[in-house]
């Protein structure tokens, strides 16, 4: 904290924190009042189709259901958006749907069970329309026309083409030219709380309360009464707790319209909460991306030009795909110094969920293939990467091409101490093996002038009756701290300390306007309005209480809270007393950012304030047996401004960074015929808490004159920088250049294997013939024919609005009521997966019977011989159990991997092993084959097969992922099932009939499951390899040797999530017993596991991972064999 300053740098806890962590701040969710309705909304199970009729009638006679629309209820007004000329959706869909997921209807009820109920009832007619799903099909001359623009290409929103300073002339006088396709899928801002909203339509007064966490009260206001045709003094947003935002609450969710629109018909509160599925399926994503670039190089290193061609994928409709056009065109030629630049960026409509805004907009991707470009020219021209971005790097005074003024800069020395904090030059010619270092640099205007008016804030300050202050504005804390920095700023300002100042944000009734909180706009806009206000405060009220003491203003002075007339000791009054003498009173103040707006054509011309610039140095370690890469330690480094709050932006840092590991390695959504398939934080795979590396973060101050105190933008700087460096350090490591983000640890794998050809041997499975042939003739002619046969005769997936809830007293009971005839009964122990599976329609129970607390399924017993752990044991009783880890390691250490702490909690044993296949287009509703039935195709025969099985298939490819499964194969254990005909026993090697099937039948129960005790030099392993610490395997490997000496006399080898069941690796355990034990033929041994296997078309990667792990597993029990 700087000496001059009262509470600027201050690292100052967030105001709301202590009502976060105990429980009192109330968001959305919590949101309760006197007969306030539920709503539900129907949304399209197609792409792309003509509505032909929505019939509501049998919705509106439904139990508790009070209203009922369609898009035909509303106005027929378009969103404005990003202005009227990209107006393009209604806020439902009228006459057609154009992705998967579009609302269609809503029904509002007593209760939410009784609105989904009704949603099952309501009848719409569909004439399906062809559809296109990435840029390339959109623009296609035979593509489907999704929207009709009048003189663009097909299926373009918006093109934008430019030459800045002689593009062709740069290539003609270039000493090396570098050109690269770069791509990266779409990824989804993962806030705790979904989009949400309550609307209360006041009937007699006509105004309409909305309480949504939204990052933009200001668009939201303006949006929904444009479209719901009401005066816009008329709709209020109200203040409210925002569980994060990330952009994807930067724009007006349909939800909210939708709800408004059912609480005006109705005259009553209605609340419209979406879940994880609905916020996948409809919220607003990031956009996908092609770019191509290609540099002109001078043989000095010179950039003499950069040409890109980039194609973003806009979905369905137009959000903010016109600010990612900006977006990623300012950084091609921003970013370093280049001399002249062009461009070619097209905005393309595509039958997907229509792309919003994503922390960075865009300028995480293109920076990242900027910067591996930037890596490729250091290396071509024999230059250290670092030294070159230095000697490349943007100064003060610089002008680039698109005509950005550069002010205060400090990107030189941010890599300068970059590589100082990663150890570059003590580590770049020494790196230990499978370590690797990267860099990248980033620079971000301070709030850009997107659009007219998009450059203003306004902040208004009340004195209250207790003296306190009240700062307002209409900017949305989302959980980065900027109310708590719009209280320092005020506080500063005023002389105050911090404690007296109350903030409130979002509301657009008590609040003056403001355009809420994106493109790191709130520090440096609303500061500057916040330090305005300030100041007009100060001289209101000297100006009021000149008037009571009737003496100039000049002679009053306000300083640590009193205010004192000069030289009068006896004139001093604390602002309590201040109100006390004149009353409360309150003042306004706005702030615009004085510099024109840049061509909206082109986008060339100054473009901000400020920019902020940043180095970021990221250290990588690869495991070479599973390709897994993981990130352990980044170093930012940030030209701020001003830091006002340190603990405020070493937040936003780390929340960027973390962010930026799961776009660089691990997330995108993955779509079937436009839909997600990975919609729930299980599949779709964000980076959790064990991801985060160790983070330093560094500050330079270049006091920037146009901001706050000096200070610039910083939410989206640590984003920014993240995926380049790490996919710089991932090259660093394997020699190679990923052009496609993210960077999969199968890609890494299939990149340090190239050299390894297994020897699949194919032929060894005489039904591998009959599966291949139906796969070759799947594009053509099975999946299209058993598409639209399915969709007429499969079985239809059915939500049971309610269920029977049995809780037996015991076993017996329990027997007797799985027994009943003419239902259909499931069992519940932990329920982790059956109460998912019956919200995904996987399930149809009409009764649960609940087995959790029966003492005769609980437990552990050790005997002499055996170890006995009943069926509703959960996980966590066996993982703590001391006594089992002596004796059954592997199966302590590997159910250890099971999912989180809070799961294994209440999963059970038996749980895991009969929990249903986890193929996401079973789980996310496509009309497979062991969804719909025979008549049905499997999806992922053609589909993103990363995780399927590459052994065994048939019909379905699903692989059997239980962690326990292969483990009690290994330890050869044995499950008891109890029914009424008694008592049986089965082998872990019998008890599955495919994957999630099992031989325990109808009104059958696990009663327990036996496991042989080890013995003596036995060592036992279990490998893992997963998207993440708990997750499902991509391919596991349990493994008990019993060792005579240096003799291995027995082996039992089992393999998971490769296959349908869990697999004996016969071929490995009779090699391993029949050779020696060098490491040439621990390889071969190894290499028998995959003999046989017929991999998918995008699953290749797990032969060589299964017999990684196999190898490394081995050679664990050679060296455990003693210890044992």
């Amino acid at each position: 904290m700087s000496a001059e300053f009262r509470v600027i740098g201050q690292p100052r806890p967030q105001l709301e924190g202590p009502a976060k962590v105990t429980g009192e701040a109330v968001y959305t969710h919590d949101l309760d009042v006197p007969g306030m309705l539920y709503g539900a909304i129907l949304r399209s199970p197609h792409p792309h189709a003509h509505i032909r009729s929505v019939d509501l009638s049998k919705a509106l006679k439904m139990p508790g259901v009070e209203v009922a629309v369609s898009g035909q209820d509303f106005p027929g007004k378009k969103y404005i958006n990003a202005g009227a000329i990209f107006a393009d959706r209604y806020p439902m869909a009228r006459d057609r749907v154009r992705f998967t997921g579009e609302e269609v209807a809503a029904v509002a009820a007593r209760s939410i069970g009784e609105a989904q109920a009704a949603l099952a009832v309501i009848d719409v007619k569909y004439d399906q329309l062809p559809a296109a799903f990435d840029v390339e099909a959109a623009m296609a001359h035979n593509a489907p026309a999704i929207h009709n623009k009048p003189n663009l290409p097909r299926n373009v929103a918006q093109e934008s083409v430019a030459d800045f300073g002689g593009i062709d002339e740069a290539f003609e006088k270039a000493d090396h030219i570098f050109e690269a396709t770069f791509e990266h899928g779409i990824v989804a801002p993962i806030c705790l709380e979904t989009n949400g909203v309550l609307a209360d339509f006041e009937m007699s007064s006509g105004q309409l309360n909305l309480w949504a966490p939204t990052q933009a009260p200001f668009f939201v206001r303006k949006e929904v009464a444009h479209v719901l045709d009401l005066p816009l003094e008329a709709v209020h947003v109200r203040s409210v707790v925002i569980g994060g935002g990330f952009g994807g609450k930067s724009q007006s969710p349909e939800p909210i319209a939708i709800a408004a629109m059912l609480s005006m018909k109705t005259g009553k509160p209605v609340k419209i909460l979406l879940n994880r599925q609905e916020e996948f399926l409809s919220g607003k994503s990031d956009h996908a991306k092609k770019m191509r670039i290609k540099s002109a190089v001078a043989a000095d290193g010179t950039i003499l030009g950069r040409y890109t061609n980039f194609w973003v994928d806009n979905g369905a409709y137009t959000h903010m795909g016109p600010a990612y056009i900006s977006a990623v065109r300012q950084r091609t030629c921003n970013l370093y110094r280049v001399d002249a630049a062009g461009f070619d960026g097209k905005l393309v409509h595509t039958n997907k969920v229509s792309g919003g805004s994503y922390r960075g907009m865009g300028s995480p991707q293109i920076i990242w293939a900027i910067e591996t470009q930037i890596d490729e020219i250091a290396e071509k021209l024999g230059k250290d990467k670092l030294e070159y971005r230095i000697e490349i790097a943007n100064r003060p005074g610089d002008r680039t091409p698109m005509g950005w003024e550069i002010g205060t800069c400090a990107l030189a020395e941010c890599l300068m101490e970059a590589g100082k904090r990663i150890g570059w030059a003590e580590k770049k010619d020494n790196m230990p093996p499978n370590r690797g270092i990267g860099f990248a640099s980033m620079i971000n205007p301070s709030v850009g002038l997107l659009y007219a008016e998009g450059n203003f804030a306004c902040v208004s300050i009340d004195l209250l009756a207790d003296g306190r202050l009240r700062v307002g504005a209409q900017s949305a804390d989302c959980g980065t701290s900027q109310n708590t920095v719009m209280g320092q700023i005020v506080a500063e300002e005023l002389g105050l300390n911090a404690e007296q100042i109350d903030v409130l944000h979002m509301d657009t009734e008590k609040t003056p306007p403001d355009l809420g909180s994106a493109a790191s706009r709130v520090t440096f806009v609303t500061g500057n309005a916040a330090i305005k206000t300030a100041t007009k405060f100060r001289e209101t009220l000297k100006e009021r209480l000149a008037k009571h003491w009737g003496v100039a203003a000049s002679e009053i002075d306000f300083n640590d809270g009193i205010v004192s007339h000069k030289g009068d000791n006896a004139r001093r009054l604390s602002l309590e007393e201040v109100v006390s003498l004149d009353g409360p009173f309150r003042v306004e103040d706005r702030y615009d950012i004085d510099i024109s707006r840049p061509d909206p054509k082109t986008g060339y011309g100054h473009y901000a304030a400020t920019y902020g610039f940043g180095a970021q140095a990221a250290e990588v370690e690869i495991d070479p047996v599973t390709g897994h890469v993981s990130v352990l330690k980044v170093v930012v480094v940030q030209d701020i401004g001003r830091v006002m709050n340190p603990l405020a932006l070493d937040g936003q840092m780390h929340g960027g960074i973390v962010q930026g590991i799961g776009m660089a390695l691990r997330e995108e959504l993955v779509f079937q015929d436009g839909a997600p398939v990975n919609a729930s934080l299980i599949t779709y795979k964000a980076p959790r808490i064990k991801d985060t590396p160790e983070i330093e973060t560094v500050y330079i101050e270049t006091n920037d004159p146009t901001g706050p105190y000096g200070a610039k933008a910083g939410g989206e700087h640590s984003i920014n920088p993240t995926p380049a460096a790490i996919a710089n350090a991932v090259a660093h490591v394997t020699g190679n250049r990923f052009r496609r983000l993210p960077i999969k640890a199968s890609d890494v794998l299939e990149v340090l294997n190239k050299d390894k050809k297994l020897a699949l041997q194919q032929w060894r499975r005489p039904y591998n013939l009959e599966v291949a042939t139906a796969r070759s003739l799947y594009p053509v002619v099975l999946f299209p024919g058993l598409k639209k046969l399915g969709s007429a005769l499969g079985r239809k997936r059915k939500i049971k609005p309610s269920v029977e809830y049995l809780k037996p007293k015991d076993l017996d009971e329990a027997v007797c009521e799985m027994a009943k005839l003419g239902r259909i009964t499931k069992l519940m122990a932990g329920g982790t997966d059956l109460q998912v599976g019956i919200r995904q329609g996987i399930y149809t129970p009409d009764a649960i019977v609940d087995i959790a607390m029966l003492k005769e399924l609980r437990g552990i017993k050790v005997y002499d011989d055996k170890v006995v752990i009943g069926a509703s044991t959960t996980i966590s009783e066996i993982t703590e159990c001391d006594d089992l880890r002596a004796i059954q390691p592997m199966l302590v250490d590997g159910l250890t991997k099971i999912a989180t702490q809070q799961i294994r909690n209440v999963a059970t044993l038996a749980g895991d092993l009969s929990q249903e296949k986890r193929c996401w287009f079973f789980r996310s509703g496509a009309q497979c084959y062991k969804a719909g039935g025979v008549a049905c195709p499997c999806y992922a025969v053609l589909g993103d097969n990363r995780h399927h099985s590459i052994m065994g298939s048939g019909r379905c490819a699903a692989p059997c992922v239980a962690d326990a499964a292969p483990i009690l194969t290994a330890l050869d254990a044995s499950v008891i099932i109890v029914g009424a005909s008694g008592r049986r026993t089965v082998s872990m090697e019998e008890f599955y009939i495919w994957s999630g099937e099992t031989v325990v039948k109808a009104g059958e129960i696990i009663l327990e499951i036996h496991v042989p005790r080890r013995k003596e030099r036995t060592p036992q392993v279990f490998e893992k390899s997963a998207g993440w610490d708990g997750d499902f395997a991509d391919a596991s490997v349990a493994m008990q040797l019993c060792f005579d000496g240096m003799s291995i006399t027995a082996a039992r080898i089992s393999l998971g999530a490769v296959a349908p069941l869990p697999m004996r690796a016969v071929a490995t355990e009779q090699a391993i017993l029949d050779g020696d034990l060098s490491d040439t033929h621990i390889r071969v041994a190894a290499e028998k596991a995959v003999r046989g296997a017929l991999p998918l078309s995008g699953n290749r990667y797990k032969t060589n991972l299964l017999v990684n792990l196999t190898e490394r597993a081995i050679h664990r029990c050679l060296s455990e064999k003693e210890v044992t």
